[in-house]
């Protein structure tokens, strides 16, 4: 499934501020400019891919030395998936041979990289949605005279093609009612009711004269899985009960999932404007009802 414009871009220049002068054709190893990273690269960070079932893809991802010794790259293919609401990453091995690598490992100088071609295979009559791999890259780094592991991965999102389903239901939304800080937190769970990822965009606004809308946040969506997204609003210029409504909107439906409630905000300069005020007023009244507490009224003369 092609990701939204803004995002290619953001992954595009991820990858090309990792790559430096990474680019080369074919699989010979070539020198990395001047970096201040040091360690083990690999790019892309993230790869999307559709195929149609009983189809072949070949391509590849770059690998990089940037320490100061010459390494053995290790590579293996993990499949990916997430954990409900915090959307932790789990890697297991692959219960299919769907994504197969060139090679097992590659030497890389100090220095240089290295393209790792690998092929993605559908078998046919797979059924259409999301199928999700992560491309392994480590090195024990003894071997480069140095302590440790290292270990980088790109996230590999292929698509069978045919009738893709991106639904989704909003299961829970939750809002800070009384408010007295200068952001209004807010959490909306969202589930993938559907077979293939995709993104959602969630932000909320209180509607009122001196209200302002939060800024829209990017998430992605792996299919049946609940993520949880939290935000924030920011708060109105002055106190009160204002309607705020907060939650997501997808490229794939047309509707936008919503919850509504009322927040009270109360900042804090209007709790020390109330406080003045109650003192002031009670000052007043403590001044005028001294002399009339002072007076003495004579009784009439009952003679």
């Amino acid at each position: 499934m092609p990701c939204p414009l803004h995002v290619r871009r953001l992954v595009a220049a991820v990858s090309a501020i990792l790559l430096v002068t990474l680019t080369s054709a074919g699989g010979a190893a070539h020198a990395v400019g001047p970096s201040q990273e040091r360690g083990l690269l690999i790019t892309p960070v993230r790869q999307y891919t559709s195929l149609n079932a009983g189809a072949q893809k070949t391509t590849s991802f770059t690998v990089a030395n940037l320490t100061s010794k010459p390494i053995t790259i290790k590579l293996a293919v993990k499949q990916f998936s997430v954990t409900d609401y915090v959307y932790d990453y789990r890697f297991e091995d692959p219960d299919n041979n769907w994504v197969k690598l060139s090679v097992p490992q590659v030497f890389v100088k100090s220095g240089e990289s290295r393209k790792v071609a690998y092929t993605i295979s559908v078998p046919a009559k797979s059924a259409p949605g999301g199928h999700y791999y992560t491309l392994f890259a480590s090195t024990d780094l003894s071997d480069a005279g140095l302590q440790g592991t290292l270990r980088a991965a790109s996230l590999l999102y292929v698509t069978v093609n045919g009738k893709l389903v991106q639904t989704s239901r909003l299961q829970r939304a939750s809002i800070q009612r009384v408010v007295f800080g200068r952001q209004i937190p807010y959490t909306v769970d969202i589930l993938n009711t559907g077979n293939v990822h995709y993104f959602a965009y969630v932000s909320g606004r209180l509607h009122g004269p001196t209200a302002k809308p939060s800024d829209e946040a990017t998430h992605l969506l792996l299919p049946k899985k609940v993520r949880r997204a939290s935000g924030t609003i920011p708060a109105p210029v002055l106190p009160g009960v204002y309607k705020a409504t907060y939650g997501y909107r997808t490229d794939a439906e047309a509707a936008t999932h919503q919850a509504s409630a009322l927040v009270l905000y109360v900042p804090t300069w209007s709790m020390a404007a109330a406080l003045l005020l109650l003192l002031a007023g009670l000052k007043m009244y403590q001044r005028t009802a001294r002399p009339r507490a002072g007076r003495r009224h004579n009784k009439p003369d009952e003679r």
